[in-house]
């Protein structure tokens, strides 16, 4: 059913407490990549309005670090009710503008509460330390402090789970933020910003900017009055703004790209495994930072998991996120679908055999790429070494632990490593020796909790973590204060 003109989405921008535009504002279009319908329209930002969110931001941060912070909990508490409330309306507006199966967005929109709700939380958690003296009547102790205006600039596959991450720690910490989502998701972060201006935040406390990476993102890296950037995203754009923000000296955080694999030992329950490998490899159509991408497999199992991982690909529904039983949604756009075809092409090329999918589903629309096997691949091959950020999944056969450990570790990425194996011995080993910021024993690559550290390695991450109690340290600085008496 197409959509009529009244149910179009128009997003603004929201700077210091108001929803604003300029008359000469000039607007950018939601597609939604099921349909290729018109979802809405955005408001791009100007470099003048990023300076006035920042400058908003800027001025709410000193009355906003002097709310207690129980003050500062109650307003997440209210917006995790509100969000509550608007799950439904906000899980649908994700799914139109990204196209993930409205269960993904339902439970990304739970993941937002639990954020909220986690942090709020965290908030009475933000402990000091109290350090012996060197001399007689001194006091000496050491308090976390927030350092101002956080720039959280954040991707389209996880709209708003991943800006809960970042926003809701800055502000419990007593920080102000300015956002800067990607373009594709533009109106779910209005709808989100419409739940945190309705719980009540303070004018300037937060402020939304959308639009363009190159003037909003770029401005929001060299402004002098913010001190953190948290960004997720690809390494080369983490590269860039690490690079841009190093002039001001800011704090930057990084979470950046994947080369996932699944180890499969010989001795590993194949069944569970062939399960936690599709679950991992296809959910979100591949679109994850922590997707797996690579089957490095012990080449006595290799044929029997193949086949395994394929009967449980091929009873997964493709189709269109809103309709029901859909499990495999359409790539975020055709760009997406064409450079996944260019990477298939190319494993084929460097020797790759295509043991399912390979092709567009032009007939179910424009951004439809079925999840593809490719065997014979081995590690030096392009498709074992690059991020895809697509439904593709490499098989590569070795001998044994030591050979598939090096497999693992032979990228620039150490995201999340996930190994299969009913050995003790190889479990813990693997837990030791796998270079990657998680670390999964019987599970697949994507299944981070609440409360535990989240974060990469090598080119995946520059060492911050998010999700945990770990955020704070970036969130926050050290203050030594001395007391003679």
């Amino acid at each position: 059913m197409s959509q009529t003109k009244t149910e179009l989405l128009q997003g603004n921008l929201y700077i210091n407490g108001e929803w604003v535009s300029e008359e000469e504002q000039t607007y950018f279009e939601s597609i939604n990549p099921a349909t290729q319908e018109l979802v809405g329209t955005c408001a791009a930002a100007t470099a003048s309005q990023v300076d006035d969110a920042v400058r908003a931001a800027s001025t709410a941060y000193s009355h906003w670090k002097n709310t207690s912070i129980p003050e500062r909990a109650a307003f997440l508490t209210k917006a995790a009710e509100i969000f509550e409330d608007r799950k439904e309306e906000l899980a649908q507006v994700m799914t139109k503008e990204m196209g993930k199966p409205l269960s993904e967005s339902i439970g990304e929109v739970g993941v937002v509460i639990a954020t909220a709700q986690y942090m709020a939380g965290e908030g009475r958690r933000l402990f000091g330390e109290i350090v012996p003296a060197g001399f007689p009547d001194r006091d000496i102790k050491m308090i976390r402090e927030p350092l101002g205006v956080v720039a959280c600039i954040t991707p389209w596959n996880f709209p708003v789970s991943l800006a809960s991450y970042k926003m809701f720690a800055a502000l419990i910490a007593g920080n102000t933020v300015v956002w800067k989502p990607a373009s594709e998701v533009a109106l779910s972060a209005k709808i989100f910003m419409e739940v945190l201006h309705a719980a009540g935040l303070p004018k300037g406390t937060i402020n939304l900017l959308t639009g363009s990476g190159r003037i909003v993102g770029q401005k929001l890296a060299t402004h002098s009055e913010v001190k953190i950037i948290s960004f997720t995203g690809s390494t080369e754009v983490g590269q860039q703004l690490a690079e841009m923000s190093s002039k001001t000296l800011k704090r930057i955080s990084l979470e950046l790209g994947g080369k996932n694999a699944v180890i499969v030992l010989k001795d590993a329950d194949l069944n569970k495994a062939a399960e936690g490998i599709v679950k991992s490899a296809f959910t979100t159509t591949g679109q994850r930072c922590t997707a797996a991408s690579r089957v490095i497999v012990e080449r006595s199992v290799k044929e029997e998991l193949l086949k395994k991982v394929i009967a449980v690909t091929k009873e997964m529904k493709i189709g269109n996120g809103l309709d029901e039983g859909v499990v495999i949604g359409p790539l975020v756009n055709e760009q997406q679908c064409r450079l996944v075809e260019n990477y298939v092409q190319k494993a084929v090329e460097e020797g790759g055999n295509i043991a399912f999918g390979g092709r567009a589903l032009s007939e179910l629309g424009t951004c439809y790429y079925m999840p593809t096997i490719i065997d014979n691949v081995h590690s030096n091959h392009t498709i074992a070494q690059e991020e895809i950020f697509g439904p593709v999944l490499a098989f590569i056969e070795v001998n044994g632990y030591e050979e598939a450990m090096s497999v693992n570790n032979g990228t620039m990425y150490g995201l999340s490593t996930s190994i299969y194996t009913s050995s003790l011995h190889y479990a813990s080993r693997a837990a030791k020796d796998a270079v990657s910021g998680l670390v999964y024993i019987n599970n697949g690559t994507s299944n981070a909790e609440m409360g535990v550290a989240f974060g990469g390695m090598k080119m995946s991450g520059n060492g911050h973590r998010e999700v945990s109690h770990h955020a704070f340290d970036v969130m926050t600085e050290w203050k030594s204060v001395y007391t003679n008496y």
